[in-house]
């Protein structure tokens, strides 16, 4: 009898463990901060995370959030831990220092506000729920959007993006992508109208001087070209609805050459008349950087894609006020 009674309770004394256990916090801000949500504020929407008050915040404690707006501007670097919170509905924290985030257990998220913190990198992946985000006022340098299914809204300004693609994102319809100096292209064709006029949400994209081509819906060729056309912005882009590869090859007209193209085993030579290029990096077809920038100013006139599927890839060069582009092929 005494046998049977103990291995009835060390499954419940075990599960009593796991719900009790106690996340770890490496930013010791960040863990403060959560230990002041209380009823009367908007840190855990209306609700004392620390139910207990032992400075601690558990596994089980997180489930009870589903709110969590954190508006006060200071140093909180990293928010590990928030992967626990998997009830959240809608989290927003701005005006910090933070330079990663892996999000992609908040299953549950609909809207998201990172603004002005110093992001380079967000895991949204799995995301299935998120409609509403605002990254804007960050450093990244790409962001991927292919599992996002519900994206309507997105704020990205103030960025150092280099293309856009929401080709996989049938719902999204809202843009605010102002100030990327470095962003050249953006895929909009997903079969759904896009909001070409300014709204709280949607707004001009001025000041992207690199912004070459812009993909949207057969529809949609002649609305954008007004959108941008009323936006006063008078730098020559390309409209268009052939998204293979999203930027126009500029190879012909760049004094860039490129050898052997196509390629069978992967690796390229290109050449860098007068040193005006510093760097080169690679995106393939749906835009994804697939070799970072590196430095080419010291005679490294070389990319390797052996390890890479064949296929067409895109060099960009950049140098001081140039930017070219180059289509290569891996066979």
């Amino acid at each position: 009898m005494k046998i049977i009674k103990i291995l009835i309770v060390l499954p419940i004394l075990m599960s009593c463990n796991l719900n009790s256990q106690i996340i770890n916090f490496p930013d010791p801000a960040f863990k403060a901060m959560l230990l002041q949500a209380d009823t009367g504020n908007n840190i855990g929407g209306g609700v004392k995370i620390d139910a207990n008050d032992d400075g601690e915040i558990t596994q089980s404690e997180a489930l009870t959030v589903f709110y969590s707006s954190i508006q006060t501007s200071g140093n909180i670097t990293n928010i590990t831990g928030i992967g626990f919170f998997t009830n959240l509905q809608t989290f927003q924290l701005v005006g910090n220092l933070i330079q990663t985030a892996d999000l992609s257990s908040l299953i549950n998220l609909g809207s998201l506000d990172l603004g002005g913190n110093q992001l380079t990198s967000i895991n949204l992946n799995g995301l299935t729920n998120l409609w509403f985000m605002n990254i804007g006022g960050n450093q990244l340098t790409e962001v991927d959007f292919s599992t996002l299914a519900a994206l309507k809204i997105l704020i990205i300004g103030q960025n150092q993006l280099t293309h856009l693609d929401f080709s996989n994102n049938p719902m999204f319809e809202q843009l605010r992508c102002a100030d990327n100096p470095s962003l050249n292209w953006v895929n909009i064709r997903n079969n759904r109208s896009q909001v070409f006029t300014q709204t709280p949400f949607n707004g001009c994209w001025n000041n992207c001087p690199n912004l070459t081509t812009i993909c949207v819906d057969n529809n949609e060729v002649v609305t954008a070209q007004n959108f941008l056309s009323n936006c006063g912005i008078t730098q020559p882009i390309t409209v268009t609805t052939d998204c293979s590869l999203g930027i126009v090859d500029e190879e012909k007209d760049s004094g860039v050459m490129v050898y052997p193209n196509p390629s069978a085993d992967g690796k390229f030579f290109f050449t860098n008349q007068e040193g005006k290029f510093s760097t080169v990096s690679v995106v393939n077809s749906l835009g994804k950087v697939v070799v970072k920038p590196f430095d080419c100013a010291q005679g490294n006139n070389s990319v390797d894609l052996s390890g890479m599927a064949d296929g067409i890839y895109l060099l960009l060069l950049e140098g001081d006020g140039v930017r070219k582009t180059a289509k290569v092929m891996k066979e």
